[in-house]
This record gives structure tokens, sequence and C-alpha cells, in this order.
């Protein structure tokens, strides 16, 4: 079990349990059980957030019991982060029900102590305990595995579909029904997807144009047609009427005879994955990244959309190797149907490069870097975090010490358990408020005295001498690190003719790294 990370205070759940049979032999009361864990997270100053008490209930079972659910309610809503028990028999008497409690405790990263047992989280034996415990409990999953496992396999081999919340396109399956059933009006899509791409010999993403322009739902019926869901569709071997396991391990992944109807022919759905193999994909994942180092930064000037990378592939005379032209266009305007795709043309990457050195090229007053004297702020600065964090630190002791007192008070029942719980409350909110100052002030003293924080005249300045010396993927890096965005606004002046005009570049100010190094990074060197 993961052992909770300190804090300051636990929300700590008290639950205590006596069935009558107990009481009456052992002595066994609620208010025993009480009296000695509120003394025990006082000693340990710990918040309680609650205590829960099924009083004249067997501890065979969980469900019958209110308030232990009540308890793995606030445990699974982040208000309890701590259990406190007098013995771990009063949280249950089944192994199997323990188990499941223990996992539930590693899956929230909550604390467990029972104090008869000497069991606590912060203690090594209290770890060892949790261990054994962890121990059953994997072995229990791993045999839960093992046999689902067996239990699916043999379901997929019998014909059946493992799918449920996703099915196919072009098929639904009711709730209680093993066999899959044809939608006919998704169906006739499938056919239509086959045949465009088979007989027409259309690419996957005309495919997906076509059927957006058409308002053609997908499945989810929340997104758009695009090149990857036409080519699940098309690789998809339920339309000839196979199930399959485990689609996502090759090693484990195989095919069965499946009890539904089929959609498509084999012939047609053959013919698809040869065609599908033998396509190439021009995509940016086969060419060096650094030859489209402006993609990621583009923004559409008109729809606010990213622009994408686009290659077009050409053949010079006397060279077999293929060669493209990088270019870059809205996502808008790719697979959104005529009613919504952005208007944008596409721009060429030398054209994008021109602009862009036009851009910083505009800044002619700027001759040098001004420095920026900045000795006496930091001392002063310095002074006054140093102050606001010793003052900050004695606020968290006193709040600290008048969390004690008020726990003092409650397990005296000076005050009733109401009253506790609000003034903690208040208390703890306080703490975490002025915790959270501390820790930001704490980590603002390394960087007080480093140099001044870029600003955009000082990359332009230093674009504009070093720019045309960089190589691509030096280019890529320095884009990366130091720009978020560039606006862009392309125009068609003539017909295969656009010119880009940059409306914004934002820049990114927030390294902590000085000028020089910005000059270093520019000429090649390390950024």
């Amino acid at each position: 079990m993961k052992i909770k990370e300190e804090k300051a205070f636990l929300s700590t759940g008290i639950y205590v349990r006596v069935s009558t049979e107990e009481q009456a032999q052992e002595g066994f009361s609620i208010k025993g059980q009480m009296d000695k864990l509120k003394s025990y997270a006082m000693l340990k100053d710990w918040d309680i957030f609650d205590i829960y008490a099924d009083e004249g209930i067997s501890g065979k079972n969980i469900k019958d019991r209110p308030a232990i659910n009540r308890l793995i309610n606030d445990i699974n809503n982040g208000k309890v982060n701590n259990v406190l028990v007098f013995k771990v028999d009063r949280l249950t008497r089944s192994t199997r029900n323990l188990v499941e409690i223990i996992d539930l405790f590693e899956e929230n990263n909550c604390a467990f102590n029972s104090l008869t047992e000497s069991i606590d989280t912060d203690t090594p034996s209290g770890r060892m305990f949790l261990k054994i415990i962890g121990i059953f409990a994997e072995f229990e999953r791993e045999n839960l595995a093992s046999r689902l496992k067996l239990g699916y396999e043999r379901k997929v081999k019998e014909g059946y579909t493992l799918a449920t919340h996703c099915i196919s396109y072009g098929y639904k399956r009711e709730k209680g029904n093993k066999i899959q059933e044809v939608l006919t009006d998704e169906a006739k899509i499938v056919k239509e997807i086959f045949t465009m791409y088979v007989d027409e010999n259309m690419s996957m993403g005309k495919i997906a144009k076509i059927l957006n322009n058409r308002k053609i739902p997908t499945k989810e019926n929340a997104s758009s047609w695009v090149t990857s869901s036409i080519k699940r569709v098309l690789t998809n071997p339920t339309y000839i009427g196979k199930v399959r396991y485990s689609t996502t391990d090759e090693n484990k992944y195989f095919e069965a005879d499946g009890q539904h109807e089929k959609i498509i022919s084999d012939d047609l759905f053959f013919l698809a994955q040869e065609k599908v193999k033998n396509t190439s994909n021009i995509s940016k994942t086969k060419k060096p990244k650094e030859s489209n180092y402006f993609c990621g930064i583009l923004v559409c000037g008109k729809c606010k959309a990213k622009f994408t990378t686009h290659h077009n592939s050409y053949k010079l005379s006397g060279i077999d190797e293929k060669q493209y032209k990088s270019s870059y266009r809205c996502n808008r305007k790719i697979y959104y149907n005529n009613d919504v795709a952005c208007k944008m043309p596409q721009i060429s990457h030398p054209k994008m490069e021109q602009a862009f050195i036009e851009y910083i090229n505009r800044y002619e007053d700027i001759t040098e870097t001004k420095d920026i004297n900045i000795e006496d702020d930091t001392a002063k600065k310095e002074i006054e975090l140093q102050e606001y964090i010793s003052n900050s630190e004695k606020k968290l002791n006193n709040f600290l010490a008048t969390k004690k007192k008020i726990m003092e008070k409650y397990v005296c029942e000076e005050i009733t358990f109401d009253d506790y719980k609000s003034l903690s409350s208040t208390l703890n909110e306080k703490y975490v408020a002025v915790e959270k100052e501390l820790e930001t002030a704490k980590s603002e003293m390394p960087t007080i005295k480093t140099a001044p924080k870029i600003l955009p005249e000082d990359i332009i300045l230093n674009l504009k001498e070093n720019w045309n010396y960089l190589n691509n993927n030096q280019k890529m890096i320095f884009l990366q690190r130091f720009i978020k965005k560039i606006v862009i606004d392309v125009e068609k002046e003539r017909k295969n003719f656009n010119i880009v005009k940059i409306l914004d570049i934002e820049f990114n100010l927030d390294s902590c790294i000085n000028k020089t190094s910005l000059r270093k990074g520019l000429r090649g060197k390390t950024i």
C-alpha cells in the first residue's frame, strides 16, 4: 500500500461497530471504543472528520451497515484520508471484504490504523500487515483475471463479439443479446465506403470529406469523419462475419467466425486490404520533422484553429526517389463539411519562411539589447521574501497549537463534536491557504538573483542576427521553446499564388535563461 504523504493534518474517519451479542459477552461498547480512539487521534495530532458507528450490527457483510457505507463514500469523495478502528474485525469479519476495503484504501491513498493490533501505516509492522493483505488481494485479482480471460476467449471462439460500448459502425447489440445485429442505414454507408475506396479509387481523406459534406453522423455522433475512422472501417473483419479477440495485443490477437450477419463480401474486403497495404501514407512522421519547423505554432487568423502540415510529392527528371514540397493548411479546412470548413488558403513552407523573416526585419529601431540594473531591486525583494516566509511559518505553528487545544476540549467533552468540527474546518482552510502562499514564496527564492526575463525585442534582435546561420533542426528547437504561436492570414492573389501576412507573434517569455544563453542558442549551440 502507498504510504500517505506527510501532511500537517490527516482527515480521520473513526469507525466503531458492535453487535448485540458482542456487547453482552465481551463489553465492547460503542462509547468505550470512541473514547479510546478519540484520545489516540489527539495523541497523533489527527483531525477527526467524523465518527461512523454501526451499533448492534454483525460484521459478516458490508452492504447492510449504513455507517461503513457512509465512510466508504467519504473516502471515495476525498473527505477522509485516514481510517482509525479499535480492532480490524470492527471493519469486517470477512476476509474477502477486508481485501476489498484495503484495495479501496490503496486506490484513494487513504491511511489505515488499528488501535488494538497496533497497525499503523507509519510503522514497519503496520505496513507489513497491509503488504500481506495486498499479497492475498493480488492473488485473488490474478485468479479472477485468468478466469475472465478464459471466459472472453471462449466467448469469441463461439462467435460472439466482446464489444459493448464501442460496437462496430453498421451494427448494434441490445442489452441482453449475445449476437450483434445489422443497422440498415449504417450498413449502407459501410458498403459505400468500400465501394468508393476499391471501385472508385478514392482516398480515405476524400471519402471522409464526402461523408461530412453529406452530414453523415459517425457512430459516436459527436465528431467528424477523418482518415483514421475511414481506415478503421476498411480494415474491420467484422463486416465479413468475423469476431476478434485482443485487438490491442497482436501476440494474443485472433479471429473467429461470428454468428452475426455479414455486410460486405469477402472478395471486396480482401481487395480493400490489399489496397490499404500497398498505398503509401504521406505523413509528417515519414520525413524529417525539422523540414516543417513552423508546424504546431501557426494559428489561423480567421477561425483560430491550428495549421497542420501538408505534403505534395513530385519526381525530378533522372531521379527515381520521390521529392516532397511542404506546405501548411488550416485544420478546419480538411475534414469539415463545406458549411463550416475554413476558407483560408494553404501556404507553402518557403513563403511562410519569407514572411517570418520580413516580420522580424521590420524592427529596424532595435540596435542593441538593453541592460537592466536590478541589483537594488533584487536585494530588497530578497529581504521582503525572507520576512514573509518567517511570518508565514509562525502563522502555521500558531494554527497547529490552536487545533491541538480544540481537540483537547473535544476529547474532554468541553465542546460538542459539531463545534469541534466547525472550528477545525475553519483552521484547516486558513492553514492550507497560508501553506500554499509559503510554498510559492519559497519557490521564488532561488530565482531572485537570476538575470532579467527575456523580452520580445531581445528575441527579435538575435533572430535578425542569427536566423540564417541556424539549420532546420535548430530553427525548430528555437521556435518550440520561445514562440507560443504565430497568427497568420493567407490571401489568394491569383491562381496558384498565395501571400501570407503575419498578424501577431506571441512569445514564450517564461524561460528562466539569460540573454547570453539566448544569443548562444541562436548561434547553434545548446539552447
